[in-house]
């Protein structure tokens, strides 16, 4: 037989690898989840998120799927308003435009470059005959 000594020290040591069992698996469930970094405008928001409400992947993929259309809705709404602001918005560039081509014309370019800038300046180059 083992006598007591014996049974203490196998006692102790399955014990301890109890004990060590259960610490790694406490460890494992009770560890902050990796969050993969993402891109985008929502990204801290993102990250926020999963730290706030500790989200599952499930969960995490579907946050990502919303933000991400959110973000593709938010990109179409501003395309369409720049496109109505750059419209409107036109006619006054051009006339901007022409005012800082009569600029650089006329005082920046001596008058025998002036006929070059000109033909340059109003459109594609014609070939020449």
């Amino acid at each position: 037989m083992i006598g007591l000594r014996g049974s203490i020290v196998i006692l102790a040591i399955s014990c301890l690898a109890a004990g060590a069992g259960a610490g790694v698996l406490a460890a494992r469930s009770l560890a902050p989840r990796e969050v993969p970094q993402r891109e985008g405008t929502f990204a801290d928001y993102e990250a926020l998120m999963h730290q706030t409400f500790e989200l599952s992947p499930e969960r995490s993929e579907v946050l990502h799927a919303v933000l991400e259309s959110y973000e593709s809705d938010l990109a179409g709404i501003k395309d369409r308003h720049m496109a109505h602001y750059m419209s409107s918005i036109e006619t006054e560039l051009r006339e901007r435009g022409r005012y800082y081509r009569g600029l650089v014309r006329d005082r920046v370019l001596p008058e025998d470059q002036r006929a070059k800038f000109d033909q340059l300046s109003t459109g594609p180059l014609s070939p020449n005959p």
